[in-house]
C-alpha cells in the first residue's frame, strides 16, 4: 500500500515538518505523514533537512518528483552497516565472468550484458523498489553516470515490472536506464543481496569490482576505476553527502516473496 513510511523516520532522519522552525529538531511521531504539503513545499525548493545520524542514507537527495516519490510503497528505514562478511562476498566476484541477463525497460527495450559491454565499461546499481536507501543512493549513482556520459554505460536493475517501476523513475528521475528484473534472475546471478549493491564490469563481461553497499571513499573508487577501464583521467566525484562507512540498503525478497 503506497505510504507504508507514514509515521516512520526516512533513513535515519526526519523530513521536515515546519519550514519555519528547522533550528529544533522534530519528532516524526509528530504528524503521522510523510510528505505533508510543507514537507514538500520545502522538498520542492532544496531546504535543508533536519541533520541525520552519520551512517544514515538521505532519500531525498534522489527524489527528483516528491509528489510522485509520495505515492511509492516503501519500508520503514532502518540503517545497514555493511558487514565484513558481505564486503568478502562482494570481493570474491572480482575478476569473475559477469552473469549474461536480457532485461527489458520501461518502453519495453531489451538491453543484454552483450550490448551494455561491447566497448564500454558497465556500471549496474541493483534497486529494492521499496527501499527509501536506494533512493539517496541513486543521486551519487547519477553523478558517476554524468561524469563518464559516453564513457560508460550505466543501469538500474530493479525487482519490479510495469507500473512500480514507472513510478520509481517517475519519482527518481535517474541518469541511467532502469531494467526490469521482478522475477530477480539477475539480481540473484549477481549475488546482490540488497538494494544499494553496485557492480562494474569491464568491456567484454568480466567483473571488474562488486560494492555491498556504498561510501565517500566507494564512489572515489568507482571513478577511479571507471576511468582506468575507459582509459580517461578520472573525474572527481562530490561525495561530501554520501556515508563515511559503508552502507547498504534493504534485503531483496526472499525466493518465496517473503521479506528475508
Amino acid at each position: 500500500m503506497p505510504g507504508r513510511l507514514r509515521g516512520q523516520t526516512v533513513c535515519g532522519a526526519s523530513l521536515p515538518l515546519n519550514t519555519q522552525d528547522m533550528s529544533k529538531p522534530k519528532s516524526f511521531k509528530a504528524a503521522p505523514f510523510l510528505w505533508g504539503a510543507i514537507g514538500l513545499a520545502a522538498l520542492a525548493v532544496g531546504t535543508t533537512f533536519i541533520p541525520r545520524p552519520s551512517l544514515a542514507l538521505d532519500p531525498n537527495l534522489g527524489i527528483a518528483d516528491p509528489e510522485a516519490a509520495a505515492s511509492l510503497a516503501l519500508r520503514p528505514q532502518e540503517d545497514h552497516p555493511v558487514s565484513p562478511d558481505m564486503e568478502a562476498a562482494a570481493e570474491s566476484l572480482g575478476s569473475s565472468a559477469a552473469p549474461a541477463f536480457e532485461l527489458t525497460d520501461n518502453e519495453g527495450k531489451t538491453h543484454t550484458l552483450a550490448s551494455l559491454t561491447k566497448d564500454k565499461p558497465l556500471l549496474i546499481f541493483f534497486v529494492e523498489k521499496e527501499c527509501p536507501c536506494c533512493l539517496g543512493a541513486k543521486h551519487f549513482v547519477d553523478r558517476l553516470a554524468m561524469a563518464y556520459r559516453g564513457q560508460l554505460n550505466t543501469v538500474g536493475i530493479i525487482n519490479a515490472e510495469g507500473a512500480v517501476a514507472r513510478a520509481w523513475v517517475k519519482a527518481t528521475q535517474p541518469k541511467f536506464t532502469l531494467l526490469q528484473d521482478p522475477k530477480m534472475t539477475a539480481i540473484q546471478a549477481y549475488k546482490a543481496e540488497r538494494g544499494v549493491y553496485t557492480t562494474l564490469v569491464a568491456p567484454g563481461g568480466q567483473i571488474d569490482k562488486a560494492w555491498p553497499g556504498y561510501s565517500q571513499e566507494m564512489l572515489n573508487d568507482a571513478s577511479t576505476r571507471i576511468a582506468k577501464i575507459a582509459g580517461v583521467p578520472a573525474k572527481k566525484i562530490e561525495s561530501a553527502a554520501a556515508p563515511e562507512e559503508m552502507t547498504s540498503g534493504c534485503v531483496f525478497p526472499a525466493a518465496n516473496g517473503e521479506k528475508a
